[in-house]
C-alpha cells in the first residue's frame, strides 16, 4: 500500500478560538438517558482530533450498530462564529454555528437534512462542561408545528 503523503504546514497559525473546543479532543464515551420503558440507554462514542494543521477539529461520532458521523468544527473570522459541518453515513448532513461559550454553555444551532425522518430539521446541541473530561450534551429539535424546542437527547460524556 502506498504511503499517505503528509502535507507541509502553512505559515498561518491555528485560530486561538478553537481552543474553546479542547474538551472534545480524544476518546469520549457518552451515555444517553435511560428510556421510559427501562431499556438500555443509547451509547455514543466520540473521537476528536485537530486537522489541517489545527485550523479545524474533526469529531467522529458513532452509535455502534446503528450509524456514524463526523462533526467538523472551524473558526469563521469574518462572522466571529464557530462553524460546524455534520455528515453521517446515513446521508444526513447539515451546517450549524455557535457564538462560543456563553453562561457556561456552548450552543450549536443549525439546519440539517435528516434522512432518518425524511426532511429538514433545525437542531440545537448544548454542551455544558462538568469538569475536566466530563460534559453533558443536550440536543433539541425545533418543532415544525409551533417553533418550540423539543428535547431530543441528553448524553453524559466522559473522556476514556
Amino acid at each position: 500500500m502506498p504511503e499517505t503523503p503528509v502535507l507541509p504546514p502553512t505559515d498561518v497559525p491555528p485560530p486561538e478560538q478553537l481552543r474553546a473546543l479542547d474538551f472534545l479532543l480524544g476518546h469520549t464515551r457518552c451515555v444517553g438517558e435511560t428510556p421510559a420503558d427501562g431499556s438500555a440507554p443509547t451509547v455514543m462514542h466520540m473521537y476528536g482530533e485537530p486537522t489541517l494543521g489545527g485550523h479545524y477539529l474533526n469529531v467522529d461520532v458513532a452509535w455502534p450498530g446503528t450509524m456514524s458521523g463526523r462533526w467538523i468544527f472551524g473558526w469563521n473570522p469574518l462572522d466571529g462564529l464557530i462553524n460546524v459541518y455534520y455528515v453521517a453515513d446515513s446521508g444526513t448532513q447539515g451546517t450549524a454555528a455557535s457564538a462560543g461559550w456563553q453562561n457556561g454553555e456552548l450552543t450549536v444551532t443549525g439546519s440539517y437534512s435528516v434522512v432518518e425522518v425524511g426532511g429538514r430539521r433545525t437542531v440545537r446541541d448544548v454542551f455544558r462542561l462538568i469538569d475536566d473530561g466530563h460534559f453533558i450534551i443536550t440536543s433539541f429539535v425545533r418543532s415544525p408545528d409551533d417553533d418550540r424546542w423539543v428535547p431530543l437527547d441528553v448524553y453524559d460524556c466522559r473522556r476514556v
